[in-house]
């Protein structure tokens, strides 16, 4: 709210130049149409702030460049119109994604899905606005052999690993599998967790992603 009426003379400034922009707080984006124009309008519109406003700007975050290379909110805007999400905010999705997965959490399963409902529900409610959805699409996947890595390594030792195999519907001499000495990120690709913990079993004890499918969580026992 203070960057708001603080701001206002800015925004009032812009329109007056016949600028088109965008802002939030103290974030924003002018759009013009060629490189050129772009570095005279960020010096000029840097000393009016400073000027007028006796706002120092921070000039190693600030910049210009085509709207597909630069982030707003973390959004980037494709020259045909369509809005994605930005490389940093992909980025920072997936190392959330490996800390909410570390299986060495002490955290019931559970509690596993709850706290990462909460995040992931978080974040697509404020990035479901994009409409270009390819980078985050293809995660999808990699998610989900994240929440079946974790799993194989909380079940701990081949017996462990053989009785939760078999209660997720696995039998015979695919339970041998247990005894596997793959690695736990090798084993989240493995058929039988792909078999034990398919899509849909996930999706039914509330392992949800929510641009994929929606679920309704269930014990995960």
């Amino acid at each position: 709210m203070l960057a708001n009426l603080y701001l206002d003379p800015l925004d009032k400034e812009l329109e007056q130049r016949g600028l088109s922009f965008v802002r939030y707080a103290d974030d924003g984006a002018i759009f013009v149409t060629s490189g050129r124009a772009a570095r005279r309008v960020l010096e000029s519109v840097t000393n009016w702030i400073e000027k007028h406003l006796k706002v120092p700007i921070n000039r190693d975050k600030s910049g210009y460049g085509p709207t597909d290379q630069s982030a707003l909110l973390g959004f980037r805007l494709y020259p045909d119109g369509r809005l994605g999400v930005a490389p940093k905010a992909i980025e920072r999705l997936k190392e959330r994604v490996r800390g909410l997965w570390e299986a060495r959490q002490s955290l019931t399963s559970n509690q596993l899905r709850d706290q990462w409902q909460r995040y992931i529900n978080g974040w697509w409610n404020y990035f479901q606005i994009a409409t270009w959805r390819r980078e985050i699409e293809d995660l999808s996947g990699w998610i989900r052999r994240h929440i079946r890595k974790c799993f194989w390594i909380r079940w701990k030792t081949p017996r462990g690993r053989i009785n939760a195999l078999r209660r997720l519907g696995v039998k015979g001499r695919s339970l041998g599998n247990g005894y596997c000495g793959k690695g736990a990120w090798a084993m989240a690709r493995h058929w039988v967790m792909q078999q034990a913990l398919k899509n849909k079993t996930l999706e039914r004890y509330g392992f949800t992603i929510p641009w994929s499918f929606a679920g309704h969580p269930a014990s995960a026992g």
